[in-house]
Formats: C-alpha cells, structure tokens, sequence
C-alpha cells in the first residue's frame, strides 16, 4: 500500500468535551488517504481516552502522549515533525485544532486546489465561527488570497496588511515549503510569522466554499496568556521582547544572516523585507493595543461605554449630515494608494447595485408572479430549481424562531397535534423522530398531551414519546391520501415539508373530529425542515443537527404472534429501485445473485409489503428454497409495523441504501445499504448515517455495487455460524447519545 499524500497533525490539550466532533468530522472526509497524528501534550482530562478509542476503531490514528509538558509551540511542532517521520513521503500537511470541526469535503477541495496550482503553497477555506454550543455566529465569513502575485515583495506585503493567522494557520500546505518556513518559531504570534515567511515561498489561495467552522470561545487572546501557554516551564528573556520586534528580528537573522532562502532572494532583499515587516507590523501591534486598552477600559469602568457608543453614534451622524465622510472618500480616491482605490470602486458598485434592485425590485415580483403561473412552472421547473442550494444564511436565526415555536407549543395548555408526517421514512427515523425525542426533553412536553400523526403503522417508533398515536391511513383510504399528497408536491414544489399546507389542514381537522378533540397546538414539521435545511444545504455544521437531535435505540418490539411461522433466525431484506439504485439489468441481476446466495445457506425473509405506499418499486426475486415472504401480513395501517418488527428480530438488514436501512441500527440490528448511482448520495445524510452507526455501536455498512468482490465477501462473513451475541452490540452500550 502507497504512503498517504496527506497527514495532519492534531496537538492536544485538554479538549475531551469538543474533542470526539472534532476526529468524527476528520475521520469523515470524502478524501481519505491521509493519517492523522495526535500529539497529546500531557492533558489532564479524558483526552487520551477518547482519542484512543477512535483509534482502535481507524488505523489511520496514531495517538502519541508527550512524557513532560512542552507547551504550545514545541508541541505544535512535535505534531509536524511526528507526523513527517511517520509518513516522510506526505506532500502536504495540515495542523488540526483540537474541538474545531471540518466539513467533509473539505481535505478534498484543498487537495485539489493546491495539486491545480503548483505556484501555491498554502490552501484554506472560508469559515464561520460556533459558538461553543455549536450555534454559528452571524459574522461574516473572513476573505484573503494572494493568488495570482507572482512578485514576492508585493505578497508579502499584502500579507502583513491583511492576513488572519488564526484562520489561516490551519490550512493545507506544502510540507517541504512549512519545514522551510522554519514550522513554529519560538516567539509570541508565532503563526503569523510563520506565514509571512510561507508568504516568501508561494502564494496563498482560498476557496470559495465554507469548509471550516471554526469554535470561538470568546475575544481570549493576550500575550500573557500566550507566554503562559508557550512556555510552561519558563520564559525565556526574549518572551518580554514586542512581538513585531522579535519577529523583525527573526527575519532578518533568517534571510540576511544565514541566508536560507539564497540564491531565490538575496541578503539585502532580506535586509529589506525584515525593515518594512517592523514598520509594518509596529503599526499594526499599535493599532491592537488602543483596542484593547479600549475594552480594558469598559471592561473596568462600565458606564464609559454607553457614553460612548452615543458619541460614537453623534460624530457617524454629524460626518453623513456634513458630507465629512463623502469628503474623505473623495480624498482617499485621489491620493490613497491603489488598494484604497479599488475598495471604494467596489463599494461604488455595491450601492449602485442596491440602488437599481431597490427600483425594479416591486415590478420585479409582478413578473415573478406571473411567470409562477405559467404552464409546467409548479408541476415542474419550481421542483427542479427547490433541489438547488439554498442562499447561505446563518441558522442562528432559525434556531431562534425553532425554540420560540416551541416554547410557544409547551406554554399551551391544549393537546399538542406532532405532524402529521407525510415525507420519506428515511427522513422520519433519522431526523424527525431524534428531533422530537430532542424537544421533548428540552421543553418538558408531557406524552399523555401528545397526539403523534403519521402513516403505515409508524405508531411503535413513537411509543417512548407520545401517549397517543393517529394513523393517517385511518382517516382516509390509500388511494385519497397519495392523491392529495401529490397535490400537496405539486402546490409546495417539494416532498418535505417546509410549510402547513391545506392538506395538512385537511388532517388536523380529521384527528380532532377522530378524538373529540376542540382546540389543539400544532408541532409541524416544517419546524425542523426550516432548521435543518442549513445543514442539508452544507451551509452549517453538524452541531446543528447535535445540538438539537437525541438518537437512541427505538423501543423493544413484541411480536412473537407476528413472526411464529418464521424461521428462528434469518436476514431481513427489501430491494427497491430509487435514483441512487435504478432499475437496470445490472441491479437485477446483482441483487437476484446475491439474495440467491444468501439464501442458499441463511433463511432469507423479504419485507416488500406488495402494496403502492410510495413511488418506489419493489425488486422481487420471485420464491425459492430458503426466501420467505410476509406480503400476506402487511395492510396500509400496519406495514411499517411489520416490517420494523422483522428487522428487529433478524440478524441483520441487507437491501436499497435509505429509509429501512438506517432503520438497523435503532434496532441494534447490522444493516448493509446497497446504492450504484453515487451522484444521486447526499453526502450530509451519508455523513449522519456513519455517525449513528458508530454511536448506536451497530453496523451500518453503505456500499456501491461495484465494489461486487467486497460485498459478497460480506455476505459470506453473514452467513457463517457465528455465536448470537456475535451479531447484536453488548447490551452495554448506552441506549440514548447524541450524534
């Protein structure tokens, strides 16, 4: 096996709480040929703990402790070289905080953008800020790139202005240019140092997506601290030297004095950059210190700042009152430098912009109406243009407007209607159902309030939360409810439920008629579809759906009437054709071989309900010697009831990847998804998926069918004789977790 291209080093120190969202982020990456180096700097709380339980479950873990505290700098730079020695032929090397998170295409995309472009050294994301409960802050994502400068000087320059270290630093770069740039140097801000020297060896790019959302516990920087967590066994005399200046000087000694970037840039370049860095940087260091002798200030004297904030406030009215501010921007335009230049051309844009959206904007919407009443627009083109990403917003204000809604549900006195559910039973068990087990516990709703509205015998997943359950199936027949459910598609333009419609409406006031019931509260899923959709649409992190979600093993089914005339121990299996796994002679012929092999040595029971529930079509492989059908068991109320019943008593879940396969593991039954259009995955499911199946402890295996050798050595693994518990989790495992 080749060496990995990538390694990244994670130092650590006393992260245990963020630390487990951090490697689950890391170990899900679509790239995964890399290693991942944790250096453990003596913490004193349960990292290494859990990084070694991560570690037996991925070989690409390698878990080293320090034998004494080194500290920030010399532990950062074990990371590096650790990871090196482990891996000497990586081209590229990454630092990994210890509770930041990663989005799972983000090692590919940099991967990519620095193998396209060999001038530059150093790839990094846009990102957002968490707060450390994961909610992500309204601040905007920050921008910097030196792609495209050629010319070293004016890099470096435009670095010194107007890089962030801190977002930087954890970008993917080029080993060999880091060790060159001499990884971190004892001083204080050393990231910043080491990037203006990365600066001297290549050019910076950033790409466009959001890849990072980095946690922030807070404005916490200050050079104290720094010399505490850089020096813990005492600073040295030169830790009390200025910053800019330290930096300055380890510059010139680099570049002018040892020579080490000759014959690229000569002594006297050297010379040179090391004086315009102290100009530079004494300016900036000047510049943060009256900012913070600001916040000291308010911080000590509190009443000082709302004085202020209102003179603040006069003297911005007196400059726009006065043309002031017009006056400067005139005066920058003419004898500022090039940059200030192009900032006020680019801010001339935006508000000319503003100005003409803000004058066709009200015939603007006219047309848009009429052209949303033409022909096909709803049945059609919407549905299509509804399936792109949504524009990127931060969910901060959804989440708010999701515990108003529900703080409003918990202060009525009146039984609480939850649903109905009319989308996808993926959907439903890997979100809608943690979701609710999440707000439940959050806001106190008593179960016996809770009528619980839902289709095909869904009643038993609800059966720990909510004292009553209305099947919709109950109400109406099957052929009214898929009418008007696809009216419902037609008039929305899409399947989830982002908004009560009338048919929903149509239901409410059929439970109520159904129970006696008068006034009720509405819990709609549209509460969670609105919050979610950031995560779906990749425009949040995972701690969104974490902080709000409780996944835990569904309750115990009794259904020995049920399952008498099967066999005691059999594989539950449902194949049907969706975009991910369509109908074609290929499929067919894969799927008839492998249940025909199963068969042949395991009792097989196949789920499909004979029955049109849905837009999915059931693969059957016709009867045989060891295949078992339950047709004859299903009705429209109570199908989901069977067939949750068969799987959690089989040995294991084999069929289409989606709804009944992330059924398993609630279950604690093993369950293989099978899927052979990957463009049609979304991979933020994918992801949700694989973190359930590590936190329930149950498998949950997702496979292309080209991988045929892998599958059917699988399936073979499936069928040996193996003792009962071998094929259910230890009882042990905790019954409730959070992703």
């Amino acid at each position: 096996m080749s060496a990995p291209r990538v390694v990244i080093g994670a130092p650590l120190y006393n992260h245990a709480d963020d630390l487990p969202e951090t490697l689950e982020s890391l170990l899900s990456q679509s790239y995964r040929d890399f290693r991942l180096l944790c250096v453990d700097d003596q913490s004193t709380d349960a990292t290494a703990d859990v990084v070694q339980r991560y570690a037996s479950q991925d070989a690409r873990i390698v878990y080293s402790r320090n034998p004494r505290r080194l500290g920030m700098i010399d532990n950062w730079r074990r990371a590096f070289e650790l990871a090196l020695e482990d891996t000497p032929d990586a081209e590229y090397f990454a630092w990994a905080s210890d509770h930041d998170i990663w989005h799972p295409r983000w090692l590919a995309t940099l991967v990519a953008e620095l193998d396209a472009h060999p001038d530059a050294v150093l790839a990094y994301p846009r990102n957002r800020r968490i707060g450390p409960d994961g909610v992500i802050n309204d601040k905007r994502p920050w921008e910097f790139t030196t792609a495209g400068i050629d010319d070293v000087s004016t890099r470096f320059k435009q670095t010194m202005r107007r890089m962030s270290a801190g977002n930087m630093i954890y970008g993917l770069g080029r080993a060999a240019a880091i060790r060159r740039a001499g990884v971190f140097r004892h001083v204080l801000v050393p990231d910043r140092l080491l990037l203006m020297e990365l600066a001297l060896e290549g050019q910076f790019r950033q790409v466009p997506d959001v890849l990072w959302f980095r946690r922030w516990y807070g404005p916490i920087f200050s050079l104290q601290r720094q010399r505490r967590a850089f020096f813990p066994n005492g600073r040295p005399f030169y830790a009390f030297v200025p910053w800019w200046i330290s930096h300055a000087c380890a510059l010139t000694w680099t570049l002018t004095v040892r020579g080490e970037r000759l014959p690229r840039l000569g002594r006297w370049t050297g010379l040179r950059l090391g004086g315009r860095y102290l100009r530079l940087a004494g300016l900036l260091h000047f510049r943060q210190e009256l900012k913070q002798l600001r916040l000291d200030l308010f911080e000590r004297a509190t009443f000082l700042k709302p004085l202020y904030l209102r003179v603040r406030g006069y003297y911005r009215g007196f400059t726009r009152r006065s043309r002031l501010d017009q006056v400067g921007a005139h005066w920058r335009k003419s004898f500022g430098d090039a940059e200030r230049r192009r900032r006020l051309v680019q801010r001339s844009i935006r508000k000319t912009r503003k100005a003409v959206s803000e004058g066709i904007a009200p015939p603007g919407r006219s047309l848009l109406r009429a052209i949303r009443a033409l022909p096909l627009m709803k049945s059609r083109i919407i549905p299509w243009l509804v399936r792109q990403e949504i524009d990127e917003v931060p969910s901060g204000r959804e989440v708010g407007l999701m515990r108003a809604e529900l703080r409003r549900v918990a202060k009525s006195r009146t039984p609480i209607i939850v649903g109905p559910w009319l989308s996808e039973v993926g959907f439903e068990v890997l979100y809608w159902i943690p979701f609710l087990t999440w707000a439940v516990k959050e806001f106190d709703l008593s179960p016996d309030r809770l009528f619980v509205v839902s289709r095909g015998g869904a009643g038993l997943w609800y059966r720990d939360l909510a004292d009553h359950y209305v099947d919709v199936f109950d109400l109406m027949s099957v052929k009214q409810f898929q009418r008007r459910n696809e009216a419902r598609w037609q008039d929305g333009g899409n399947q989830k439920q982002m908004a009560v419609s009338d048919f929903d409406d149509q239901i409410v006031e059929l439970v109520k008629e159904h129970h006696g019931l008068r006034d009720v509260v509405l819990l709609h899923p549209s509460v969670m579809y609105r919050l979610l959709r950031y995560y779906w649409a990749e425009k949040a992190a995972i701690s969104l759906l974490q902080k709000h979600a409780v996944y835990r093993r569904m309750p115990a089914i009794d259904a020995a009437s049920m399952l008498k005339t099967l066999p005691h121990e059999y594989v539950a299996v449902r194949f049907y054709f969706r975009p991910s796994f369509p109908d074609t002679r290929e499929n067919r012929a894969l799927v008839t071989r492998f249940i025909r092999a199963l068969a042949a040595t395991t009792p097989v029971v196949l789920l499909n309900p004979g029955l049109s529930m849905d837009d999915h079509e059931d693969f059957d492989p016709g009867t045989g010697m060891g295949v078992h059908k339950i047709d004859h068991l299903m009705t429209p109320t109570q199908n989901l009831e069977v067939q949750s019943a068969v799987i959690a008593n089989a040995r294991a879940f084999i069929g289409t990847y989606g709804g009944l396969a992330y059924l398993g593991p609630f279950y604690g039954v093993p369950s293989i998804g099978l899927f052979s259009n990957a463009e049609e995955l979304v991979l933020t499911h994918l992801d949700v998926s694989r973190r359930l199946s590590r936190q329930l402890g149950v498998p949950l295996v997702t496979l292309d069918v080209q991988e045929v050798e892998m599958v059917e050595t699988l399936f073979d693994t499936l069928t040996r004789e193996t003792p009962a518990a071998a094929s259910r989790p230890d009882a042990a495992v905790p019954t409730s977790s959070r992703l």
